[in-house]
């Protein structure tokens, strides 16, 4: 059986308490998620920080664009106009000779931020993969690559199994996909550390709004560093 039924449904809580390992960190800031009807401001996929907060510009197709701000968890989206999205985007990414472009808000949302993940993958004849073992913040932009590398791997390995009578993959599937999936959760976990300023009540706020930009420079400025970011980002570092 495979249990790809997401992060709320059985699949994850079938298996006993005893032998499965839970892993979490909650952030203390989401995303609200702003689905815009205006044409893409830039050809590129924008992570911006500011000491206000992250912004994000991304686009969906010619005439649909994508933006995301950092806010408090608690923050209530449903009431918010047109206004204080834009201009905290614009706040966030402001460039000279260049502007974000705004138009009609087709859709709103908001992103709670976690790193979750519960292993092992495979207990008894239960596989699992997706949400319904592991989630990341989306700042890496890795959690549908990696649902979809545990489907492509628990494939190949039941098709054996099935076939063959084979049952190698099938015994190692939780071991390979938790390395990848490991991976994912750091990488995703040091882009979300790198572009969020953290709460000023966090008592190690002044070390790491001076770390920031030191990161942010060495992933810019330094070849090792930016092919290591674009190999993680992109899954080609990881074995899919």
């Amino acid at each position: 059986m495979a249990g790809c039924d997401g992060f709320h449904r059985v699949g994850r809580q079938t298996i006993p308490e005893s032998v499965r390992m839970v892993a979490e960190r909650v952030y203390p800031f989401a995303w609200p998620d702003i689905l815009a009807e205006v044409a893409p401001s830039t050809d590129e996929l924008i992570y911006a920080l500011h000491p206000d907060g992250f912004a994000m510009h991304s686009m969906r197709s010619d005439t649909v664009s994508r933006l995301y701000l950092k806010v408090d968890p608690g923050e209530d989206i449903a009431g918010w106009s047109r206004r204080p999205h834009l201009e905290g985007h614009s706040t966030r990414m402001a460039l000279d000779s260049w502007s974000l472009q705004s138009g009609p808000t087709l859709e709103k949302s908001i992103t709670q931020m976690r790193s979750f993940l519960s292993s092992p993958m495979r207990w008894g004849q239960l596989f699992r993969a997706g949400d319904a073992s592991h989630i990341v913040p989306p700042t890496g932009a890795t959690g549908l690559n990696l649902a979809i590398a545990d489907v492509t791997k628990l494939g190949a390995a039941l098709v054996r199994a099935i076939q063959e009578g084979r049952t190698d993959l099938v015994d190692s599937y939780s071991d390979d996909a938790l390395r990848r999936v490991w991976q994912s959760t750091y990488f995703s976990w040091w882009m979300t550390s790198m572009l969020h300023p953290p709460p000023r009540s966090d008592p190690n706020a002044a070390f790491l709004l001076q770390m920031q930009p030191m990161q942010l420079d060495y992933a810019t400025s330094s070849a090792a560093a930016a092919t290591g970011l674009a190999g993680n980002y992109t899954g080609a570092v990881r074995s899919y």
